[in-house]
């Protein structure tokens, strides 16, 4: 049996996370459904070998490889005007994970396997690694988008530097931000409530995956998950990346989410020898500022998840002063930043690559 070793303060800061997130929308029973268990397959559900990606996307001409990973919840099919903007400069691979895009997930690892391994996530790294083998790349650029991606690209940058040319993340999140708390009922988003990574690694291994995300409705994860808006401007093209990302197996997203959840790669900034771009969004016409004199249940329509989820966190790149690391903001766009605002994601990207 798993064995937490959180403190007692430590575990009522959880718990209270929990029933505040469960008071934010209604009562838990409509929440949650005991007779789910999200954690595995469905019965007779076919699954990829582990290691093996869901599909590869070729395109490009130019000389120059890279390799497109879309995050959490997207197939390779999200890149496609960016690999037509960039045919004539590169060869492009663009990845779709195993799961997405209607692809079999991999087996879900056994239960002694704690979620802090990062198994899925590192079998991307895997299927990656074997491409760049299996195609000859030499010294691809990585090109990284959203939750999931993120971490491969930071994986990749940190444990396989001489494999890599250079790493661009767009719109991604190193870590599961935690707010510190204000008083009994509410939080303090400008303060964050600091975990080391294996703190991370206990809280989902006990509270998060075995009293959330277990047992939690379809229902109340697409209530809860990233929305059309924070995608993309365009409302149209909002709304399709939102079903695009509902469309998967509610399992396969909880494995790909619950191992963000239990990862922290922000303390080894420093020791990153590959250069790397970091792209933010601005989340223009998006209201970021933190309320944190809302109280349960009343809707906060800030939406301050953004802002500590996807720009935040990046002050420790900067604060590691390694040199290798740019930091920017792309103006007048959301997660799909290339969609939003091409020239100026496409500019710093240009920029980058040249020097």
């Amino acid at each position: 049996m798993y064995k937490s070793s959180l403190n007692t303060t430590e575990t009522i800061f959880i718990l209270s996370i929990l029933i505040i997130q469960v008071q934010t929308v209604t009562a838990q029973t409509s929440l949650q459904d005991s007779t789910l268990n999200n954690l595995i397959h469905p019965a007779g559900y076919i699954t990829s070998k582990p290691g093996e990606l869901g599909g590869v996307k070729m395109s490009g001409s130019g000389k120059q490889s890279m390799i497109l990973i879309p995050g959490l919840g997207f197939s390779a099919e999200v890149f496609d005007d960016f690999a037509k903007a960039h045919e004539s400069n590169y060869t492009m691979y663009a990845i779709t994970p195993a799961g997405f895009g209607g692809t079999p997930a991999p087996s879900m690892p056994d239960t002694s396997v704690k979620y802090s391994e990062l198994t899925w996530t590192n079998g991307i790294v895997t299927g990656i690694l074997n491409l760049i083998e299996k195609e000859h790349l030499n010294k691809p650029i990585i090109v990284a988008h959203f939750v999931t991606a993120t971490q491969v690209a930071l994986n990749l940058a940190l444990n396989y530097p001489e494999k890599l040319g250079k790493v661009i993340i767009m719109s991604g999140s190193p870590y599961r931000y935690y707010a510190s708390r204000k008083n009994a009922t509410t939080f303090d988003w400008d303060v964050e409530n600091i975990l080391t990574p294996q703190k991370r690694g206990e809280l989902v291994q006990a509270f998060w995956a075995p009293k959330w995300f277990k047992t939690v409705t379809k229902k109340t994860w697409d209530d809860n998950m990233w929305t059309p808006t924070d995608y993309c401007q365009d409302s149209v093209t909002g709304k399709h990346l939102y079903k695009t990302s509902a469309d998967v197996p509610l399992q396969v997203m909880i494995r790909y989410l619950i191992e963000w959840m239990a990862d922290d790669p922000s303390k080894r900034y420093k020791d990153i020898t590959v250069p790397t771009l970091i792209l933010i969004p601005d989340f223009s016409g998006i209201s970021l500022t933190p309320d944190s004199s809302i109280t349960a249940p009343t809707v906060n329509n800030s939406k301050q998840y953004l802002k500590y989820f996807h720009q935040y966190p990046w002050k420790y790149a900067k604060e590691s002063r390694n040199e290798l690391l740019q930091v920017h903001t792309v103006p007048n766009t959301r997660l799909f930043m290339w969609y939003d605002n091409p020239t100026a994601a496409y500019s710093l990207i240009k920029d980058f690559i040249k020097k």
